[in-house]
């Protein structure tokens, strides 16, 4: 049987909604999304910052469903946005879709492969045994 545990220091309870750690036991398979934009499927990146924030997370959905997983497995997710002013709506969104606490990191960093995609998200989830 597969254990997921979150690990509360305090630390995360100052920023966010998320564990300081996950120890997973037990076995399980491990699923690994990649960095996940907010690109539609045919290619285009929706204009509104919130909308390509729930493409994105859209996006990851389906790569999860295809690996028969759901968000509720994520153990972990890394999450990057390309401005300090999109920090604010992209926690919102994420904090809509995400309704457990895996481990989290999130960062505001300089640009992603495409300088029109403002977004990406990166996840671990764990089918139980």
């Amino acid at each position: 049987m597969t254990t997921i545990t979150r690990i509360r220091t305090g630390v995360a309870d100052h920023i966010g909604k998320y564990a300081d750690a996950v120890v997973v036991s037990g076995g399980g398979t491990q699923i690994f999304v990649s960095g996940t934009p907010g690109v539609r499927e045919d290619g285009t990146v929706p204009e509104d910052f919130t909308d390509e924030a729930r493409q994105c997370w859209a996006n990851v959905e389906k790569a999860l469903a295809n690996a028969g997983a759901k968000l509720t497995d994520i153990v972990y997710m890394r999450q990057w946005v390309t401005s300090r002013d999109n920090a604010s709506a992209y926690l919102a969104v994420s904090k809509e879709i995400i309704r457990h606490e895996p481990a989290a990191m999130f960062s505001i960093i300089d640009g992603l492969v495409w300088p029109n995609i403002r977004v990406e998200v990166e996840v671990t989830a764990i089918l139980p045994a």
